[in-house]
């Protein structure tokens, strides 16, 4: 051995075994379904109205899998494809909210930032959020799309 591996090999960290009892186990905590799909929903509605006609989504239509330059299939990009579900669950949320009655709709719109003003003076905000939320909790557990994040 040379001068400079055995002075390396004395200035590495020591290693120790870690006991059992000085592991923590966290428990996993399920995010709560609502919220992911009103964050996929807040999305869906800042993003371009055009988004669906891109270079990577029309692809798929010209008759299956591209072939590469070794032969295999063109791999799915795994960003591309979490987008889309993302703009899904968007889309479907979107379509739930809007079948709310109007002061619901307007409720969730305040409570998610996207509306800046409250168009129903003689209503009080937090109690027709709560309630929408509810509502909207019920049919988002009932749609195919949404479903399994509750």
């Amino acid at each position: 051995m040379n001068a400079i591996a055995t002075s390396e090999m004395l200035n590495a960290p020591k290693l120790r075994r870690v006991r059992r009892d000085e592991m923590r186990d966290t428990a996993f905590t399920k995010p709560d379904g609502l919220d992911l799909c009103l964050e996929c929903w807040k999305e869906w509605m800042a993003g371009d109205p055009d988004r669906d006609l891109g270079m990577k989504t029309m692809r798929g239509l010209a008759g299956g899998a591209e072939e590469g330059e070794d032969g295999a299939a063109a791999r799915q990009d795994v960003y591309e494809a979490q987008q889309a579900a993302d703009y899904r669950i968007g889309a479907a949320t979107d379509a739930m909210i809007n079948s709310l009655s109007r002061i619901h709709v307007w409720a969730i719109y305040r409570s998610c930032s996207i509306a800046s003003v409250w168009r129903f003076p003689n209503a009080d905000m937090l109690t027709a959020a709560a309630e929408a939320k509810g509502q909207l909790t019920e049919k988002l557990k009932k749609n195919v799309c949404t479903a399994t994040l509750f």
